[in-house]
């Protein structure tokens, strides 16, 4: 594919679209989704989550990316993590059958409050955050929360350090 020429536009002078370019990289902007391919990584169309979760989700997103590199060698068998507000989570049956993850507490995702009375605890600090999953990933859901940014980053912290390798190989076979 031959790189689109970059505009010169006044609006644009001075400004690099490096981001962008590294963005489209990973994900083609004429990529046509797959339901079935993809890896919901959801937080709630509120700002809190845009705000506070959707850049936990985007380095959620470079951890599986970068998981699924080391141990998953055939590009087309690999899930495609994508972010995604719970609206449009909530509103697709497919995307309901696909393994999940929802991050953000559940006053601000739903998804969160829809998993919330679903999932077991799998790690808890009480009055700070928590994780629900079921950790041999039979049902390949998980939400999590804290009570600020901070609190919903240790448990995705937590998370990732101790169950996403696992969460993903369930997942992915």
């Amino acid at each position: 594919m031959e790189p689109h020429p970059k505009p010169s536009l006044p609006h644009t002078q001075g400004l690099a679209d490096s981001a962008i370019d590294a963005a489209w990289a990973l994900m083609p902007p004429d990529l046509e989704p797959d339901t079935l391919r993809m890896l919901p990584i959801v937080v709630g169309a509120h700002p809190r989550g845009e705000i506070a979760d959707r850049p936990l989700a985007n380095r959620l997103v470079a951890a599986i990316r970068q998981w699924q590199r080391a141990h998953i060698t055939d590009e087309a068998t690999r899930l495609i993590p994508m972010v995604m507000t719970d609206l449009w989570y909530l509103n697709d049956k497919e995307l309901l059958l696909q393994p999940v993850i929802a991050i953000g507490e559940p006053g601000s995702n739903a998804a969160s409050a829809y998993y919330g009375t679903r999932l077991p605890r799998a790690y808890v600090i009480d009055g700070k955050l928590q994780v629900l999953a079921d950790l041999q990933f039979l049902e390949p859901s998980v939400a999590m929360w804290g009570v600020d940014a901070h609190a919903t980053r240790t448990a995705l912290d937590w998370f990732i350090d101790r169950h996403l390798a696992n969460f993903l190989e369930c997942v992915h076979h």
